[in-house]
């Protein structure tokens, strides 16, 4: 086997077990580094490659060579960098996951660890939904819809009469539409109980939060990188608490 198709094998394994939830769109390219490459400000050589991204989503990058340390670079289109040297212990492998903050088109830059080295690499390029969710064996009963506008503001009582969690903590729950690359802030205070904020998508992924909003409020700031109906889910953290709360949502 070929050192080029046993790269191009390595980069596609390893963006597939990176990259299983659900993908957006996948490419993997063979590309070789030369001395004839552009340069990058500390000498190093490279070669630059374009994903396109929507706001919320995961964009992932993995290089694999074995003729030279890669290096992998990626840039948000205002151009923030994210770089890696060596995923784990694997000297062969660099890996870039990072969670879209814009939409547009992402640059990748692949080069080396040490200026002067050349040789060929494999390139796995993918988006995906992100993975700091949870996925949760519950459904939730929905109170309400969440109004429309730029800012909403909606308040509740957690008391017996309410449905319960599977922890026995009392919560409702409340509906809001997204699209794909929207970007909310979620703010659940109480004035009678630690408040514990979930944040559910329409494919039942989970996003969690306990003091995020100072003290014992919750605090979710979310891209959204699904499109449909979410839960938002008022709830306690411990069990049996009860007492009034406040709800805000601020769509930026």
């Amino acid at each position: 086997m070929s050192s080029i198709v046993r790269i191009l094998a390595l980069a596609t394994a390893l963006v597939s077990a990176a990259a299983a939830p659900r993908l957006y769109a996948q490419t993997v390219r063979a590309g070789s580094l030369e001395s004839s490459d552009p340069k990058l400000a500390d000498g190093k050589t490279y070669d630059e490659y374009t994903i396109d991204a929507t706001a919320g989503q995961e964009v992932v990058a993995v290089v694999t060579s074995v003729a030279f340390d890669p290096y992998l670079i990626v840039i948000s289109p205002s151009g923030e960098q994210t770089e890696n040297d060596d995923y784990g212990d694997a000297r062969e492998v660099a890996l870039v996951e990072v969670i879209a903050t814009e939409t547009g088109t992402w640059r990748v830059q692949v080069s080396s660890y040490e200026a002067g080295e050349t040789g060929e690499y494999a390139l796995a390029l993918t988006t995906r939904q992100r993975t700091d969710a949870v996925e949760l064996d519950e459904e939730f009963a929905v109170t309400g819809e969440i109004p429309a506008g730029p800012t909403a503001s909606v308040s509740g009582t957690l008391d017996a009469e309410d449905s319960m969690r599977t922890d026995e903590s009392w919560y409702e729950g409340w509906s809001m539409d997204a699209q794909a690359g929207d970007h909310a802030v979620l703010l659940l205070k109480s004035p009678d109980f630690d408040t514990y904020l979930t944040l559910v998508s329409p494919t039942g992924r989970a996003f969690n939060d306990d003091d995020g909003g100072g003290g014992t409020d919750s605090r979710i700031d979310m891209t959204f990188d699904e499109a449909g109906r979410w839960t938002i889910v008022a709830n306690t953290l411990n069990a049996g608490d009860t007492g009034a709360y406040t709800l805000s949502v601020e769509r930026q």
